[in-house]
């Protein structure tokens, strides 16, 4: 599969692999947070350019964190086999790699290490 869909190809800042990922994963899990970070540059040297869509695009490694309440009560495993089944066909169309990082808002929260910013 060398091409996806023109509609998601067209978001504004993002390439078409980033689009469609972004776009499938804000319509099923609904997240409070999305963050999707090209990372293909870091491995320029070990992945060659293989004719895919995500290759020809520089898009074939992301690093991945989302927040969404769609993952409660869910296991880790559960919910990487939930996002690589949302982007099977950007894995089917060149995408390499993708870290995961999938929390509920609860687990977020837990998990900021920041400290609370105090208004005035």
């Amino acid at each position: 599969i060398r091409h996806l869909s023109t509609a998601m190809a067209q978001t504004p800042g993002l390439g078409p692999i980033a689009a469609s990922i972004t776009t499938k994963l804000q319509a099923a899990l609904n997240p409070a947070a999305l963050k999707l970070k090209n990372e293909s540059h870091k491995h320029a040297r070990h992945w060659v350019d293989d004719g895919s869509a995500a290759s020809d695009a520089g898009e074939t490694h992301f690093k991945l964190e989302v927040v969404s309440e769609t993952f409660a009560a869910m296991p880790l495993l559960k919910r990487h086999q939930l996002v690589y089944g949302l982007v099977a066909d950007e894995l089917k169309a060149g995408l390499h790699a993708l870290s995961l990082d999938l929390k509920t808002p609860q687990e977020q929260l837990k998990n900021s290490t920041k400290p609370a910013v105090q208004e005035k």
